[in-house]
């Protein structure tokens, strides 16, 4: 019965142990994509719940989750608030400064307790002898410094990286926002178009119903009014596109009547641009490549020091202590001992060398980098001004003709001197001015954009008057 009941409990003894090594083993982790999908449905959950609150919110204060108007300035701020990327970078400059202090902490090792020379017989013969003592490891002179500089130039490194993504959500939001207004400014100006063509259209037909023009000419007039109706169909899907783009961006829901706010860009004064020099100092200054590059020559410096200092002899330890005896005359008992490193096997000449050819590549990298982002500079401003330059002769020469046309049209269908054929193709004529114009200050925008990336800081003095 005894041996039954034994056998017995080896079942549930199994069970036992089963279930306490899976209750102490780690849990299941999902694949990287499972995790990713899981990440998202959960961030899309509490997004419609908080929309969800914010509208209970709002009915009972009457208030409106969105903005009613919003700047450029605000898109960008809003955007970073709420960039996932940005909080990554903040959270690695973070970890970053974090290494800092605990390597600053580390390069200087906690003090070891010894006990040494405790004999049996010794206790035996009641004639104990106990060594104590503390043994501290110094660190070689710069030392500490250095391994907080390497520390530094890693921290420098990671918000070097952290700049760049916040340069490039910066250019991108307001790129868009200028793309919403330059729409606004085509449709605007085909909505003039075909204000104009219709009624072109029906004069025409009151002149057929007068049997002063011909069924023809009140067909094409018509035509050509549908026609500039239709024509703004697509810049504004485009434009409801890229607002939809820039508002999901800023944290708002597309379908919220936000309205832009700026000066519209079709008229809007060219930018008064600092001078070439001022721009490419500017761009050395806040570009985060400059600041890689210099955290990389920082670390090489600071770990051709660690290396050319490990090559000279040094304390690997200093120890005071205290020698328990009867024979120990207090308080004459305090020992002292040192160790002294002597590098004769390793000479450290290789790391040395290391350190000095990463020095020599930082150093190369850095003075590509000069010459490069002021070539970019350069490049841009060269864009910028012949954008600029075409813009200006457009306006000075296309537009007042366009105004003039339009005014000795209007002037020559009062007098009859010209037929509504003749007034559509000079209208037509007129209309492909003004969008002519539209896209080079399209052309000239995004040149302006991809010089305020390259530069990463501001492009015209403050206070400076534009150039109209």
């Amino acid at each position: 019965m005894a041996g039954l009941s034994g056998a017995r409990a080896l079942p549930a003894l199994s069970i036992l142990a089963h279930l306490s090594l899976t209750a102490c083993a780690a849990p299941a982790r999902l694949e990287g994509p499972d995790r990713a999908v899981a990440l998202y449905r959960e961030t899309q959950a509490q997004a419609k719940a908080q929309a969800a609150a914010r509208g209970g919110a709002d009915v009972g204060a009457g208030r409106g989750a969105a903005p009613r108007e919003l700047t450029v300035d605000d898109a960008v701020a809003m955007a970073k608030a709420r960039s996932a990327t940005l909080a990554a970078a903040s959270a690695r400059e973070s970890a970053a400064r974090a290494h800092i202090a605990a390597e600053s902490a580390g390069t200087y090792r906690n003090p070891e307790i010894r006990v040494s020379q405790v004999r049996l017989d010794q206790w035996l013969d009641r004639v104990p002898r106990l060594s104590a003592g503390v043994r501290v490891r110094p660190p070689r002179p710069g030392e500490a410094g250095a391994t907080a500089a390497v520390a530094r130039a890693e921290a420098a490194a990671v918000r070097a990286e952290g700049r760049i993504e916040e340069l490039e959500l910066e250019a991108e939001v307001r790129w868009l926002f200028d793309e919403v207004l330059l729409f606004d400014a085509e449709i605007e100006a085909l909505e003039a178009v075909a204000a104009t063509r219709r009624r072109l259209a029906d004069e025409q037909r009151a002149l057929a119903s007068a049997r002063n023009g011909t069924a023809l000419d009140e067909a094409m007039a018509a035509l050509a009014a549908a026609v500039a109706t239709e024509e703004s169909a697509e810049p504004r899907a485009r434009r409801e596109a890229v607002r939809a783009a820039l508002l999901e961006r800023v944290g708002i829901d597309p379908a919220a009547p936000v309205r832009l706010v700026g000066a519209p860009l079709g008229s809007a004064p060219l930018v008064a641009l600092l001078p070439e020099d001022a721009l490419i100092e500017t761009a050395l200054r806040s570009r985060p490549e400059i600041a890689l590059a210099a955290a990389q020559l920082d670390a090489a410096d600071a770990e051709g020091s660690i290396a050319r200092g490990q090559r000279w002899p040094w304390l690997s330890f200093i120890e005071v202590g205290y020698e328990f005896s009867p024979a120990t005359r207090d308080p004459l008992g305090w020992t002292f001992e040192a160790g002294l490193e002597l590098p004769l096997f390793d000479t450290y000449s290789s790391a040395v060398e290391a350190a000095a050819a990463d020095a020599v590549a930082a150093e190369r990298t850095l003075a590509a980098e000069v010459q490069r982002i002021a070539r970019e500079v350069r490049d841009r401003l060269r864009d910028v001004r012949a954008a600029a330059k075409l813009v200006e002769e457009f306006t000075a020469r296309a537009l007042p003709a366009a105004d003039r046309v339009e005014a000795e049209v209007a002037r020559a269908l009062d007098s009859r001197q010209i037929n509504v054929m003749e007034a559509l193709d000079l209208d037509r004529r007129r209309a492909d001015a003004r969008v002519k114009l539209l896209r080079l200050v399209r052309d000239y925008r995004t040149a302006l954009a991809e010089l305020r990336i390259v530069v990463g800081g501001p492009i015209s003095a403050p206070g400076s008057a534009a150039r109209r």
